[in-house]
């Protein structure tokens, strides 16, 4: 079985990209594929039990105690992974992170790459390297996550102008929190919108209400037809 893999973004903080990248995590699984979850730099740590967790990784494992997880730097602070590894005197290495996304895909069918934040994230002032140069050196297609109500038409079109500066496959722009029944009119119109101004592909996910493994599944099931070949 081939080797596939993404790199999921998104256009701010709080979009999404988590809840998202679980559910490709699933749908993967359920679908036959050995599925790892890579979260390169992970910020935000906190202590329980004597240990330090990884809360996006945590969110993964609430859901699958199959999915394989897996970090290469472990950061406290609700900060860009830059300035907690600077607070922390962390040096960061992308020789690093690549030799452990590459661990993963020796193990993994799929591995869904998670990054922080957007693509200009800092991740290391001393190199000045952001998110979007953690997706170039693990040569990812990209996966962007943007929200659905007014003012994301700029985010989403700004991040995808960003992510292909950079060289970065874009496969598509996932737009969370879609309600089509809406009264909302940007809401209501915004993939229209954006299928004017990108001729990347657009994916809607909707609210919801109860987020399990099987609600997760039944949207992300439909979503992964096509994504690898």
């Amino acid at each position: 079985m081939m080797k596939a893999g993404f790199f999921i973004s998104g256009t701010d903080t709080d979009v999404g990209k988590s809840v998202v990248t679980l559910g490709l995590a699933l749908a993967f699984e359920k679908a036959g594929y050995k599925t790892g979850v890579f979260k390169p730099l992970q910020s935000g740590a906190y202590w329980e039990n004597g240990g330090l967790k990884a809360p996006d990784l945590e969110f993964v494992r609430r859901f699958s105690k199959t999915i394989e997880c897996r970090y290469s730097y472990l950061l406290e602070g609700e900060c860009s992974p830059a300035l907690a590894a600077d607070l922390a005197s962390a040096e960061i290495s992308m020789e690093k992170i690549k030799a452990d996304f590459a661990d993963m895909q020796r193990t993994c069918d799929i591995v869904l790459a998670e990054g922080a934040g957007g693509l200009l994230c800092p991740v290391d002032f001393a190199q000045k390297y952001t998110m979007a140069d953690v997706a170039a050196a693990l040569n990812l297609p990209c996966l962007l996550v943007g929200r659905p109500n007014l003012g994301t038409i700029n985010h989403c079109l700004m991040t995808d102008r960003i992510a292909k500066d950079f060289g970065l496959d874009v496969k598509a722009l996932i737009i969370n929190k879609y309600t089509e029944d809406t009264k909302d009119t940007a809401m209501r119109h915004v993939l229209a919108e954006l299928a004017v101004y990108t001729d990347t592909p657009l994916i809607a996910v909707p609210c919801f209400e109860a987020l399990t493994a099987e609600s997760l599944i039944a949207v992300f099931e439909h979503k992964i037809n096509g994504m690898i070949g």
